[in-house]
């Protein structure tokens, strides 16, 4: 039997008041921001499990939750069809200022904004902007300054979009929801560059490789697969899931995936081997989210911790052993 990667290390229970849908870390920090149906972001130190503030500014459920590459904004989508950015940057290295308010408030209309994900941006004249997928097969550009809609990105199929990512370069961006097809967009020239259509049912998650060369997608199929954004090539499929598989991402190595399902396990895949190589059964309900932490431009994370939540409201902690 191959050694354990992971430990489960710590939970966070009754972290929210309702549904956990989202994680993401804050880059090369041990900070860990929520948000689910409770209408609030809630900020984490992953080392103690401590709170460390709360953004909240409406009363409908958060559908979305990102945070930009250097750890000081956090992007969200809210049932009330509105994109709130909130500046962290002023924070202290332990707390969120109590009571913040939102830098930049887009009224994207009705199911304009279901997931939005920040664009990454090189070069001192390069427009910030947002990406958001709407219940048409269009993405939605904006300015991440003023709010404007610049242009949209349009897969040719009126359906719902509720999975979205954007690569790590800022090149791409991903996006997928009913039905078994995934788009891959090129942002600068705004053309779809290839479609995947190996799934069978609906696409609940896409995420990119850190190296922004791989693309992850589950579905409600049960399975996970990995495809090749540079060729528009399928890699592997992976199966192991006994429900619909909610959240899939990839180690900031390449090496594992991590997944997250219905079935309320939680599992990391070898990628080489194409084999699952742990699960986990810490919840009691299906597991919304997965997300591994991530290195900033200016701090490296070496031997990224793991979080997990889902439909019971708890939020799961996972330290490394050898990955």
């Amino acid at each position: 039997m191959s050694a354990a990667l992971y430990a489960a290390s710590a939970a966070i229970d009754s972290a929210h008041e309702d549904d956990i849908w989202h994680t993401c870390w804050v880059p090369g920090k041990h900070q860990l921001a929520s948000a689910g149906s409770d209408e609030v972001v809630k900020i984490w130190n992953a080392q103690t499990g401590e709170s460390e503030g709360a953004l909240r500014d409406g009363e409908y459920a958060i559908t979305s939750l990102d945070i930009d590459a250097q750890g000081t904004q956090v992007l969200t989508s809210s049932m009330d069809h509105k994109l709130r950015v909130w500046d962290i940057s002023s924070s202290s290295s332990t707390t969120v200022a109590a009571n913040a308010k939102p830098t930049l408030t887009i009224d994207a209309g009705a199911i304009n904004g279901w997931k939005s994900r920040f664009v990454r941006r090189t070069g001192e004249d390069a427009e910030p902007l947002i990406a958001s997928s709407t219940d048409r097969g269009v993405v939605k550009l904006w300015s991440a300054r003023t709010g404007k809609q610049m242009r949209e990105l349009n897969t040719s199929r009126p359906k719902f979009l509720y999975a979205l990512a954007t690569s790590p370069d800022g090149s791409k961006i991903a996006c997928a929801g009913v039905g078994s097809h995934v788009y891959l967009f090129d942002v600068e020239s705004g053309m779809m560059s290839c479609t995947f259509s190996g799934h069978s049912d609906n696409v609940r998650s896409v995420s990119f490789s850190a190296d922004s060369t791989l693309l992850v997608t589950a579905s409600d199929d049960k399975q996970i697969q990995l495809h090749d954004a540079r060729y528009g090539s399928p890699a592997a499929t992976f199966l192991g899931h006994y429900g619909w598989v909610l959240s899939a991402e990839m180690h900031p190595s390449g090496m594992y995936i991590a997944s997250g399902s219905v079935d309320t396990k939680v599992k990391i895949w070898d990628v080489a081997q194409r084999s699952c190589t742990e699960t986990h059964s810490q919840h009691s309900q299906a597991v919304w989210s997965v997300s591994w932490q991530r290195s900033s431009d200016d701090v490296a994370v070496t031997r990224p911790m793991l979080a997990s939540a889902g439909e019971d409201r708890s939020i799961n902690l996972y330290d490394p052993l050898l990955a």
